[in-house]
């Protein structure tokens, strides 16, 4: 991954001269900082950080006007160090989920280039799951946390993050924020012009009655339906409520199917479908089909998260990309920033721009007309 955060090059240059220091015999002179400089190529404010903490570690220690040498005991600070592992926890809905190894993988790439490990914790959209695990992760003394917190039916609880407050571990959020909890970082994706690009797709292409399906009322499926009906609103479409659907469980067992067997039965029907997530559209797929009626030609379908699903229908669904990836990077370099003392980044809120990736589910009707 490209090294353009500071505290990973320094974590970095500071790990590879503590290799070195290794399998040098103790007392003896290390290459010089200028040198050092050049063989990282990095600058000396990165080097001399790099020395003072080694020298601080007792890894080295250096003498006025002669340079700095490796310490005699470095063989067994090595060794003390060498069975201590600092772990991150990160606590994820569900590792299954298409947007979550994305959002795992960004925050492991970020922690082994620092010298982290991860502990990750699988909460099924439960908070007594949440709060269970966190309160092992603060037992274990882990150094932070980067959450995807619950998302559920029922009344959000708040006391796990007051106790992460409490005892000073950091933490920063992905996706979304905790109402209740302030002072948390948040790395996020912009859901509301993701939701507003894919129904002026739809319109852009001819489409003018077009629903939106959603999974239950929340703050991101909210967002992404804001988008969609200022998108509307913006191309002078009016709709009725008749042509918006939040489904009333996060557990239907094929969600989008029921939705859109609703829509195609408004007078008019829809002529196009807006889909909270990749997972819907495959549920509304099924619908139309069994409907009589063909992804593309007749009816035109957007999915969210431009996971797998997209490649595997039958007709390839176009979609909104969430960049799941950098969402995991951003936030595991925002946790590092943190833990080494960046107060500024204490109530940072980071907001990424989703792209539409355009595919062969929303033909163009206006060359049918």
């Amino acid at each position: 991954m490209s090294l353009n955060n500071n505290n990973l090059l320094y974590h970095k240059i500071k790990k590879e001269i503590l290799n070195k220091i290794k399998t040098m015999p103790p007392n003896e002179r290390i290459p010089s900082r200028n040198d050092l400089m050049k063989e990282y190529n990095v600058t000396r404010t990165t080097i001399d950080r790099a020395i003072s903490e080694l020298i601080g570690e007792g890894y080295l220690y250096s003498k006025d006007g002669s340079g700095t040498y490796v310490s005699e005991n470095v063989s067994s600070i090595v060794q003390k160090s060498s069975v201590k592992t600092v772990n991150w926890g990160v606590i994820l809905p569900n590792i299954m989920h298409d947007t979550y190894p994305g959002i795992l993988r960004g925050v492991e790439d970020v922690a082994n280039e620092c010298g982290r490990s991860t502990i990750i914790c699988n909460t099924d959209n439960n908070f007594e799951k949440q709060a269970n695990y966190i309160i092992k992760l603060i037992e274990s003394g882990v150094e932070g946390i980067v959450i995807v917190p619950v998302i559920s039916d029922e009344v959000s609880d708040i006391t796990p993050f007051k106790l992460l407050q409490e005892k000073n571990i950091p933490f920063v959020f992905c996706n979304r924020s905790v109402t209740g909890i302030s002072s948390a970082p948040t790395v996020m994706s912009n859901s509301f012009y993701g939701g507003y690009i894919a129904t002026k797709h739809l319109i852009k292409q001819g489409y003018r009655r077009i629903g939106y399906i959603s999974r239950p009322l929340y703050q991101v499926s909210l967002d992404r339906y804001q988008g969609y009906k200022s998108a509307v609103a913006e191309a002078g479409i009016d709709l009725g409520d008749n042509y918006v659907i939040f489904e009333e469980s996060f557990a239907i067992e094929n969600p989008g199917y029921e939705s859109t067997k609703l829509l195609l039965q408004n007078n008019p029907p829809v002529d196009a479908i807006f889909c909270f997530n990749d997972m819907l559209a495959k549920g509304a797929y099924q619908a139309i089909t069994e409907a009589g009626l063909k992804v593309g030609h007749d009816i035109g379908i957007v999915g969210y998260d431009n996971t797998y699903i997209c490649e595997s229908l039958p007709v390839k669904l176009t979609s909104v990309q969430f960049k799941t990836h950098e969402i995991g990077t951003k936030a595991a370099e925002l946790l590092l920033d943190i833990i080494n003392g960046d107060v500024s980044k204490k109530n940072k809120v980071i907001v990424l721009q989703p792209e539409l990736v355009v595919r062969e589910s929303c033909g163009n009707q206006r060359n049918r007309n």
